[in-house]
């Protein structure tokens, strides 16, 4: 069967109190149903089921036959990938999760240590760590969305909110019922549900917030160091400084032409005075010690872009390792056929070649789903050492920056104090002659000017690299938005199409359903308002609560087939309804809806899961295709609970 992304399929529940199991059942893709009498514990497998994956329960949602178990285990198929996840069960709300990157079986006989924890949130601080739902959401393709009003980011729990219909939420509304609960959240939900939330869109707009907050920052920078450095009430520029900067030359070679002609005067009327070293040591100091600097400047820079080469090289790698590991499943099956006649090593031939169930080539058993789970785990770490790395790589860019502009400053202090040192050496400062004094002290004292003109070379510096940086900025700003536009009409497009697809198919739930309500029977419009929770069927939205019942279940069916179908939806492919008789639900009308939904399962296009609960099984339904487990009683109840010893 074909497999849409993304697919979320349960392969297993485990419960365990203690070291005992309590419950353990296989699922199926189709229908699978958990049949029982009522009170029999049908709805607990439906809300371990449901927190297994990530929902999360609330102190007064757990029953109180549920606390008696500690631990939850779920095998799933995430897009084809084996997944085991496990959360401790505690009436507590926002319980992190475990996962193992393996199939049910194996991961119950594999030590603790092989299993990563992860938090139900990303955490703060040093360590950061991503939350069980970053991780669900990349192996099953779908996009983190954050919802910037609130700075909070959408987690399994919202998105099964409209894969699971419980008994306690009103019959009225589409979400499962919850508290605190906003439109926005809601919204955001069902545009990635219907496929209405590219990846491209949802990329493109994150990035545009933060790259409008770095411009605004380099904006800040800008304005504020142009303010702090002005020069007479004018801005520091570049042209400025040079324009200074030769001047002051100029001005100091007239000096020294005037020190020439002095000195020349001095031989010729065979002057001997005593001339002093100092200037010229302090000098020659200055020149050695600014000439240290740069080396270790140069040094450091040196090391900090051999580190960014190195790390740009690790990153391209990595990139193609995540390139190379999301196609790892279409690697490995091409490979099942590859057979080697030579070793690519020794180029000798390799004979019987030919072995069952093994590799071509070391002769060690093959098996390909073991590839594929762990091509998952690979793809996991490989993505957050790339993620990581770009994070560094960001810090040592900065670095750089920095250095060079330290490193240019430095270079113009050294020159100048070279030129200064020249002219000391061939231009002595004499104790008898006041003319010579004076003319080496405004020298020097022009020498100053331009080392205090000189050291505003980095903050020159700084400011080009801060307008390069803004200019490249708004580039990008202006190409997000062009982007983002795009993508929301494309957005809008998919949204339109999607919703009236699923209308399609809500209205045949409607007018087959049995000859209880007349507005279904006639239904030609169905309106579904997810910010405000609510559906209608031509403009009505008050039926008997059994009506309301069959409603609100052929939406969220309408909205699960319409997924097997078609590919363009982000739906998981999953659906949990343990509503199939809520509400005084007669039991013909029951039977009947879960013969359509049956006929629907068996028709759908792609791989695809429904598990339903239910007292009052269709007869023909009856049948282990569908059936998970036994018929429950109050006597054989779904979880085999004793006393603990």
């Amino acid at each position: 069967m074909t497999l849409y992304s993304p697919t979320l399929k349960v392969t297993k529940l485990t419960v365990f109190r203690g070291e005992n199991t309590v419950y353990s059942e296989a699922f199926h893709s189709g229908l699978n149903i958990v049949s029982g009498e009522n009170s029999s514990g049908k709805s607990s497998i439906m809300d371990f089921l449901f927190f297994g994956l990530g929902g999360d329960l609330s102190e007064h949602q757990w029953r109180e036959t549920s606390l008696l178990c500690d631990r939850v285990v779920i095998g799933v198929k995430c897009n084809g990938h084996d997944l085991t996840l496990s959360r401790e069960i505690e009436p507590k709300k926002m319980r992190p999760m475990e996962i193992f990157f393996g199939d049910h079986d194996n991961a119950l006989m594999a030590p603790r240590s092989e299993w990563q924890k992860y938090p139900y949130s990303r955490g703060g601080g040093k360590s950061d760590k991503e939350s069980f739902s970053q991780v669900l959401f990349r192996l099953l393709g779908l996009p983190e969305v954050r919802i910037d009003e609130q700075n909070v980011k959408i987690t399994m729990h919202q998105i099964l909110r409209l894969l699971y219909s419980d008994q306690l939420t009103s019959v009225e509304r589409i979400f499962r019922q919850q508290q605190p609960d906003d439109a926005i959240t809601r919204s955001t939900v069902a545009d990635i549900l219907l496929g209405a939330y590219s990846d491209s869109f949802y990329s493109s707009t994150l990035r545009l917030k933060d790259a409008q907050d770095e411009l605004a920052a380099v904006n800040v920078r800008l304005r504020t160091t142009r303010e702090r450095y002005q020069i007479d009430g004018r801005p520091l520029t570049e042209e400025w400084m040079n324009a200074e900067i030769s001047k002051l030359n100029t001005e100091i070679d007239e000096i020294s032409s005037q020190i020439k002609k002095i000195e020349d005067q001095m031989f010729s009327d065979q002057f001997d005075d005593r001339l002093t070293l100092n200037d010229q040591k302090a000098t020659y100091e200055k020149v050695v010690r600014l000439q240290a600097e740069i080396g270790t400047l140069s040094e450091e820079l040196d090391a900090i872009d051999m580190e960014a080469s190195e790390a740009r090289e690790f990153i391209r790698a990595m990139e193609r390792k995540v390139s190379d590991l999301t196609n790892a499943k279409a690697v490995v099956e091409e490979f099942e056929y590859l057979n080697f006649d030579m070793c690519p090593a020794c180029m000798g031939l390799v004979e019987d070649h030919q072995i069952e169930g093994g590799c071509s080539l070391c002769k060690q058993p093959f098996n390909k789903d073991d590839v594929i789970d762990r091509s998952a785990k690979m793809l996991n770490e490989a993505i957050r050492q790339r993620d990581r790395s770009l994070s560094i790589q960001k810090e040592r860019i900065e670095q750089s920056t920095r250095l060079q502009a330290e490193i240019e400053a430095k270079k113009l202090l050294w020159e100048d104090a070279s030129r200064y040192y020249s002219i000391s050496l061939r231009s002595p400062t004499t104790e008898l002659r006041a003319q010579l004094r004076n003319l080496n002290r405004e020298s020097g004292y022009k020498h100053r000017q331009l080392e205090e003109i000189s050291s505003k070379k980095s903050i020159i510096e700084e400011l080009r690299l801060l307008e390069q940086t803004r200019d490249k900025l708004q580039r990008e700003i202006n190409d997000l938005g062009s982007i983002i536009e795009s993508e929301r009409q494309r957005n809008v497009a998919r949204k339109s199409y999607a919703r009236g697809f699923i209308e399609k198919i809500i209205l045949s739930f409607l007018k087959e359903d049995l000859d209880r309500q007349s507005t279904f029977k006639f239904a030609e419009k169905v309106e579904f308002d997810f910010e405000g929770d609510r559906l209608s069927v031509n403009e009505e939205s008050f039926f008997s609560a059994s009506s309301m019942v069959y409603l609100r279940n052929s939406f969220l069916a309408a909205f699960h087939f319409a997924a097997a179908e078609d590919p363009g939806f982000g739906h998981p492919r999953l659906l949990l309804m343990d509503t199939i008789e809520d509400k005084g639900m007669e039991q013909e009308r029951s039977k009947h809806f879960q013969r359509l939904l049956a006929a629907r399962a068996e028709a759908a296009k792609a791989e695809h899961q429904l598990i339903i609960a239910t007292s009052m099984i269709a007869e023909e339904l009856d049948d282990p295709r569908y059936v998970v487990g036994e018929h429950y009683t109050h006597e054989n109840r779904t979880l085999k609970i004793k006393s603990r010893r």
